[in-house]
Formats: C-alpha cells, structure tokens, sequence
C-alpha cells in the first residue's frame, strides 16, 4: 500500500520552516507538524510559495495544509490550528544615533515615518494605530534598508528577520530592547485532518509544558515564552 502523502505550503520563514542547505526542511514548525504525521506513517511535502501562492494552492485543492495561515483566507471548511506554537515578536528598530535603548510605548513613534509591509500581519495594537505615517515597504530588507538610508524612522520585525540585514547596515541602525508586541500565527488544515491538528496542538502544549518553547524563543528570538505570549497582539 502507498503511504499517505500531504502537501504543506508555506512561506520560508527561519527558524520556524525553511529548506537548509542540505536539501532538508527544518525548524520548529516543521519538525511538529513531521512528527506528528509520522505518528500515522504519513509523508509530508513542502513546498515554499508567498503566503497568497499557498492560499491559491489550497483553494485549487493542491495543498493540505496552510502554514501561517488566518481563517479569513483559507478555503472554506479548513480549520485553524488551537494551541499556540508560533509567534511573530515584534521589536522597534531606529536610527543608530537616536539616544535611547529600550523601547517604552508606543507614544514614542508618534508623528514619525513607519516603514508598513502591506502583506505583514501586524499585531492589532499597531495595525490600529493613527498617529504615525505609514511609509509602504516591499520587506524587512527594504525596510531596514529605507531606515538605514533616513527615509523612515522606525521598521518593526523580528529578531531573526532583521540579523543579516543589521549586519548589512552595520552602525546605522539599531534594536531598541523590549518588545513592542507579538502576532500568533496559526497553521491552516483541510476537512479531514482533524487528526493532525489535534496531533500538534497537544505537541505545542507539550513542548510549552517541558519548557522547550521557552528555549526556542529565548536562543532565536532573545524573548522567554512567557513575555512573547503576553505581549501586546
């Protein structure tokens, strides 16, 4: 008999899902989601597309599962993950001359330029936000770079997003400490695979429980799981 085999879709996106040199996908989302579908003697195949080419993919019935997904634009019928495994923490870049080193409030960046990835799913306290303009930006390496260049005054994006960009930039820019909120990010599953949603939620509520989710985040992120969860969303 053939096993099984599903298509995931999602978005490279180090360290939670991305190809490695090797050939091998790897990262925490990945690994959960490999295996709990080994657990069935279930195959999984990547394939990495802008978040709309996936949305695309699994509306034409290519894919099985939506990495990163909201139920907004997934098909109809498919099911959002529960417990929460990744999050999107967000810190407040600026220019390296600005004098302070911790981010306080938001009050901070008011009447500021705001490099704005329209594709980005910003948490809601700052997709809500009026007081500062918004200055539309194709990416975190754009962005990093229009700040480096005085053509904004603060980009938001994570650590890991922004580390070879920083590199890039060198004596530019700079991370104030503190983060300025998280945005959870689910995986989006078709009819039918209860099982493996089921499957990595309770591996998410494991791996929060043992702690090691506490190490993920504060190796890759320099946050503890605690703060990234009760940041603003």
């Amino acid at each position: 008999m053939q096993a099984q085999t599903l298509t995931v879709c999602a978005e490279r996106w180090l360290p939670f899902i991305y190809r490695a040199d090797n050939g091998e996908v790897q990262g925490l989302a990945a690994e959960v989601l490999q295996r709990v579908a080994a657990q069935r003697d279930v195959a999984l195949r990547f394939q990495f597309l802008s978040i709309s080419g996936c949305y695309k993919l699994a509306a034409s019935g290519q894919a099985d599962v939506v990495a990163f997904a909201t139920a907004r634009e997934s098909p109809g019928g498919w099911q959002q993950s529960q417990q929460p495994l990744v999050f999107w923490p967000l810190y407040a870049w600026v220019q390296s001359g600005i004098a302070e080193q911790r981010y306080h409030d938001l009050q901070r960046f008011a009447g500021l330029r705001v490099a704005w990835v329209p594709s980005y799913d910003y948490p809601q306290l700052l997709a809500q936000q009026t007081h500062w303009r918004r200055v539309s930006a194709p990416d975190s390496q754009a962005s990093l770079t229009m700040l480096a260049g005085g053509r904004v005054d603060v980009v938001f994006d994570d650590y890991q997003a922004t580390l070879d960009i920083a590199r890039q930039v060198s004596g530019r820019v700079k991370r104030l400490d503190g983060l300025v909120g998280s945005y959870l990010e689910q995986f989006s599953y078709r009819p039918g695979l209860g099982w493996l949603r089921e499957g990595v939620d309770r591996e998410a509520l494991h791996l929060a429980e043992t702690g090691a989710l506490n190490h993920f985040y504060l190796q890759n992120f320099r946050i503890s799981w605690e703060q990234v969860r009760n940041a603003p969303h």
